[in-house]
């Protein structure tokens, strides 16, 4: 299935800002499951392109003059295969790390003792429950969380996005030390565009990586487009950095995802 992508970010900014240093990851990854026909970054600037630990496609964008906004666009084209059911390991990058939870993903009692019934013999169709379960107890809602809210935050909330879904999920599975990992990227959604970036998580099971999209109750990457992998939304964030002055910033995001064929 050929997809054609559009991602445009948009930062302003109260005050005018001195310099800023971004770290941007808007590229789709080279693996089987996708070929990338064409894709495009559109900067301020000319960055730095180079590839982070994971093996993500990472741009450092460097601005030394003062500037009041940040506008960023990634479009291209993307044929995935809607028949992978499994994705085979990197091997650069140990499976085990992704046993390790990171101050986003540590788990709480309460979480423990709601996963515990799924964990006992963990199985894929197990673990499929354990998914269900998880969006009949944290419905998707907007607005109710941020990109800090950590999985405990979340799931005391009951609510949250995609993000906060697989957030929990992984926290769940790395207390038992089952190798699970944060996917960024984007979703085919054939009834409506999918107006924003998408996360979900994958299992290291029988020596492959499967996927689990909590959000959508989705269990192949069949719809998806992956960007970045790493322990969690910190590792894969399309944008991060830092800046000096500025003041307070306001962000608009937009992606649109269409079927060509």
């Amino acid at each position: 299935m050929k997809l054609q992508i559009s991602h445009q970010t948009n930062y302003y900014y109260g005050e005018l800002a001195q310099r800023s240093v971004q770290y941007i990851r808007m590229t789709p990854m080279q693996m089987p499951h996708q070929i990338i026909h064409k894709w495009e970054v559109m900067l301020p600037k000319v960055a730095t392109n180079q590839k982070d630990g994971f093996g993500n496609d990472w741009l450092t964008l460097s601005r030394n003059e003062a500037h009041n906004n940040l506008q960023m666009q990634a479009s291209g084209i993307v044929e995935i295969d809607t028949e992978t059911t499994r994705v085979e390991d990197t091997p650069h990058v140990p499976y085990l790390l992704f046993t390790v939870q990171t101050p986003l993903t540590k788990c709480s009692e309460e979480m423990r003792e709601f996963a515990a019934p799924y964990l006992k013999t963990p199985t894929h169709d197990s673990l499929k429950a354990l998914a269900n379960a998880l969006i009949m107890k944290m419905p998707f809602i907007k607005n109710v969380t941020h990109v800090g809210t950590t999985a405990a935050e979340s799931f005391a909330t009951s609510a949250g996005v995609c993000q906060d879904h697989t957030h929990v999920f992984l926290s769940l599975l790395r207390d038992q030390q089952i190798p699970a990992r944060y996917v960024s990227g984007y979703l085919y959604d054939d009834t409506e565009n999918h107006m924003a970036s998408h996360a979900w998580a994958e299992v290291w099971l029988d020596g492959y990586w499967y996927t689990f999209d909590i959000s959508n109750q989705l269990f192949q990457p069949n719809s998806h487009v992956y960007v970045a992998v790493g322990r969690d939304y910190l590792d894969t964030a399309p944008v991060r950095g830092v800046r000096m002055g500025g003041g307070y910033e306001n962000l608009y995001s937009q992606v649109l995802v269409t079927r060509l064929s």
